[in-house]
């Protein structure tokens, strides 16, 4: 029986279709030319896959995510055995970007009131489809970057790059044609002039190619197109400085502090004008008393997230307490008027005093460096995070694994409730007398048994696997050669431009004419020819990464990285009843799962 996919079902990367970007295989397919004269609107399905776009779940990807799939209504054509082109239909191929810097409905704190994630980039997906339906385009492949801004040249996009490939090849990794591009708006496709630059070259390697955005096409060989795109950039940078002056004015004016809602005080109500953050919660605010006199008491921030969960209070974003969340919410400088920008809390110019905010504090200023002070004394080096969570300028965030396997790790202990654990094993030091550097994984969740397992151990044994599946995969790798989509295109290119130099030596175009075109095929063929080099690049170190003979020459955040390329998780089993903690190192109480395709 043939499956049809909807979208709802892609977005949640529930089939085949949707995929994770890592480094897809190229198969090279002849290519179509544009019609003439747009076809009126021809796909039906367009307007049937609008309906299936349904709102998806919560998504649990952390931010900062890319991934691609086929069009679902081609994945069903061609299970129903209908060819590419019976499904094209006469439409010209093209892609689908989509992109967000940032999706709201995942930074919201208010559970069930804001946006379900990815509700941005679904927006954009469909506005995108029924463009296509409106200029004859069937969208073969959608590509989307969630949580990824184009401003920052360090800033990678894994779709971006995997999509301006495969305009530049005029393949998608399937091996079907394509040669127009959709988005709803060309800043969503480039911020920097260099990727500005990277999308011409794709889209003008053939006169085929297009690009809609606005319901529009954009001529992306017009000079003011091209100096708009510098312009996007800076217009970006002083955005970015109006919002930080902004931000700073509003603290200095003791504003109340925006983003998230902060336990213990209300959303805000456009209808009574009342700002997020300022108002208490009459519900949650005896609550977070309740926590403050906790921990002046001598109350670890472990203890008190305890009594919150086996309670059922949770915090502002709807989840669990931890130790680290209730150090975090008790020290923020909030507790009792003062706001921090930077680490540094936001002074009177003119009389160097903290500014007191305009919101309700359930802390008197004593209490809180009380707060701060007891911090410091279990351990924290600043007390607080008055950076909310960001270095200060100038300073970069450090890496925070320190053993091999933490954060791949799933506890598979069972709670009071019935329900199993899973929740994230993380290494910590246990020296003893005779170990000084002995170290463990354990369960970092408060309320379960604490099933834990020496370091060494595991890391003997799931290196062992790890190696095993690279060694596997290494074989696969290496015994394919690249394929590169582009070389039929870059054949024929450079076949044209033979033709044009005979065309010139018999006489058959002047001097003028053969400049102008031998320049355009030259700029079309050096573009093609440094994406292949870096096809090939890329392919290269795939190949080295999956290589386990360089394990030990590898650093932590190496061998990290090639962890990930086979393992997805490993659920440690707590000990039966009755085994001792002291007997031998048990490896069948792990079980793992290894990356689909491994």
């Amino acid at each position: 029986m043939t499956r049809s996919y909807h979208f709802r079902e892609v977005l949640r990367g529930q089939t085949p279709t949707a995929t994770s970007i890592h480094c897809a295989a190229f198969h090279p397919i002849r290519g179509t030319s544009r019609p003439s004269t747009h076809h009126p609107c021809r796909a039906p399905a367009y307007f049937e896959a609008i309906e299936l776009f349904v709102r998806s779940r919560r998504d649990t990807r952390v931010p900062g995510w890319s991934r691609s799939f086929l069009n679902p209504s081609l994945v069903s054509a061609l299970e129903a055995g209908r060819t590419f082109e019976e499904w094209l239909d006469g439409r010209i191929p093209g892609v689908d970007y989509a992109r967000i810097s940032a999706d709201q409905s995942t930074r919201s704190a208010i559970v069930a009131k804001g946006r379900e994630a990815g509700t941005g980039i679904r927006h954009q997906h469909e506005e995108n489809i029924e463009t296509a339906a409106a200029f004859g385009v069937a969208i073969v492949r959608f590509y989307e970057d969630n949580g990824l801004t184009a401003v920052q040249p360090a800033v990678v996009r894994p779709a971006f790059a995997e999509m301006v490939e495969a305009l530049h090849c005029r393949r998608t990794p399937q091996g079907h044609p394509v040669q127009a591009l959709i988005a709803t708006e060309h800043e969503r496709v480039w911020r920097l002039a260099s990727d500005f630059a990277r999308v011409r070259q794709a889209v003008t390697v053939t006169e085929e190619g297009l690009f809609i955005e606005r319901r529009a096409y954009f001529d992306l060989s017009s000079k003011a197109n091209a100096s708009g795109a510098t312009a996007s950039v800076d217009e970006v940078n002083k955005t970015k400085e109006r919002i930080e002056r902004h931000i700073r004015r509003r603290s200095l004016d003791g504003g109340t502090p925006g983003g998230r809602r902060r336990f213990g005080w209300l959303p805000p109500d456009p209808r009574s004008g009342r700002k997020i953050n300022m108002r208490l919660d009459p519900e949650e605010w005896p609550i977070l008393r309740e926590m403050i006199e906790s921990a002046l008491c001598g109350a670890s921030w472990n203890d008190i997230a305890r009594g919150l969960n086996a309670r059922g209070v949770p915090t502002a974003s709807g989840n669990r307490w931890s130790g680290a969340t209730v150090r975090q919410a008790l020290t923020n400088p909030v507790m009792c008027g003062y706001r921090a920008l930077h680490g540094e809390l936001v002074r009177d110019p003119a009389t160097g005093s903290p500014v007191v905010g305009q919101w309700d504090v359930p802390a008197t200023v004593e209490e809180w460096q009380a707060l701060v002070e007891l911090s410091q004394q279990r351990g924290a080096k600043r007390g607080t995070r008055l950076s909310n969570g960001s270095p200060p300028p100038g300073r970069e965030p450090q890496a925070l694994r320190k053993y091999l396997f933490s954060g791949y790790l799933r506890c598979g202990a069972t709670r009071k409730d019935g329900t199993l654990c899973n929740a994230k094993m993380g290494g910590c030091a246990r020296p003893t007398a005779k170990n000084p550097d002995n170290a463990v994984y354990v369960c970092t969740a408060l309320d379960c048994a604490g099933t834990a397992r020496s370091v060494r151990d595991v890391d003997s044994c799931l290196q062992e696997i790890v190696l095993a599946l690279l060694c596997e995969r290494h074989s696969a790798v290496a015994s394919i050669p690249p394929q590169w989509p582009g070389a039929p295109l870059l054949r024929l290119l450079v076949a044209e431009r033979e033709s044009l130099e005979e065309q010139f030596r018999t006489g058959g175009l002047t001097d003028a004419s053969f400049s102008r075109e031998a320049s355009d095929l030259d700029a079309r063929i050096s573009g093609l020819e440094a994406v292949r080099d870096e096809h090939c690049r890329n392919w290269q170190a795939v190949s080295e990464a999956w290589n386990p003979s360089r394990w030990s020459a590898m650093s932590l955040a190496q061998r990290r990285a090639a962890i990930a390329k086979v393992l997805e998780s490993v659920i440690v089993l707590p000990l039966p009843p009755g085994r001792s903690r002291r007997a031998p190192f048990d490896p069948g109480l792990l079980r793992i799962n290894p990356v689909s395709g491994v």
